[in-house]
């Protein structure tokens, strides 16, 4: 029997289960590792063990990415991804002119703009937001009309302002985590490569899943300093057939 070796990282194929339509495709994991476990209890002669019966085998198939398609967080959110328009929110620092206004880029939503004074680091916030009125500002308001702030006639000119505020924009990808939604049930196809040790030859290896369900949990670890891991581990589950998985061989 030859012997093998794997230094890959399956590229894996998930079809909806209830429908049969491929789902998303993956040629950019870092990691997948296949898990299997089973439960084991023993009858023992004079405290020793002396049969075993082997029951409940279970299987994980866990996969991690630095780089992914959005298409995994909706997988495991039991969402969709929806696009359209939807509200942003926006932060933009402005400066007061000689003529006591200043402009945003975008249109914010009407009601939606808040305004506050900031330090010279224009990030910390120095008193309170200002008041809105619908027309002439005084003291501590401002008036705000399509894009352009107007402040009351005693700011100072060259100021700086945070100005918070929503505005639309009709190309949003949007995914929703919703409490009541889980993940559905996938068929899953991986492929990797297998090298045999005497030949150096390379066979390719398909591994089939015929029930995978992503778990519910997972979580999104945004740094400075290091990549994003998006981590996704699937439950296996069997087919009528009781089979968990199958492994293909193949020799060109």
């Amino acid at each position: 029997m030859a012997i093998y070796g794997i230094k890959d990282c399956a590229n894996l194929t998930l079809k909806e289960k209830a429908t049969g339509k491929v789902a998303l495709f993956s040629d950019y994991a870092n990691v997948s590792t296949n898990e299997w476990t089973a439960e084991r209890v023993y009858a023992n002669s004079k405290g020793t063990r002396s049969i075993a019966w082997d029951y409940d085998k279970q299987g994980t198939l866990a996969v991690e990415m630095e780089v992914f398609d959005l298409k995994w967080l909706a997988l495991v959110a039991g969402s969709e991804i929806k696009q359209g328009e939807e509200s942003i929110a926006k932060r933009e620092i402005v400066y007061v002119g000689a003529d006591k206004k200043a402009s945003v880029t975008g249109s914010p939503v009407e009601g939606s703009v808040q305004v506050v004074k900031v330090g010279a680091d224009e990030i910390e916030h120095i008193g309170d937001p200002l008041t809105e009125v619908e027309a002439t500002p005084t003291g501590e308001q401002f008036m705000s009309a399509g894009n352009e702030i107007t402040f009351a006639t005693d700011a100072v000119e060259g100021e700086a302002y945070a100005v918070y505020f929503l505005t639309l924009d009709s190309q949003v990808k949007t995914i929703e985590i919703s409490a009541d939604k889980f993940p559905k049930a996938y068929e899953v196809i991986a492929d990797a490569y297998i090298r045999e040790k005497e030949s150096g030859t390379d066979s390719f290896v398909q591994i089939h899943y015929p029930n995978a369900r992503p778990q519910g949990s997972f979580t999104v670890t945004m740094s400075s300093s290091e990549p994003t891991n998006l981590a996704v581990t699937f439950d296996l589950f069997p087919d009528k057939n009781k089979r968990l998985a199958t492994y293909k061989v193949i020799n060109d």
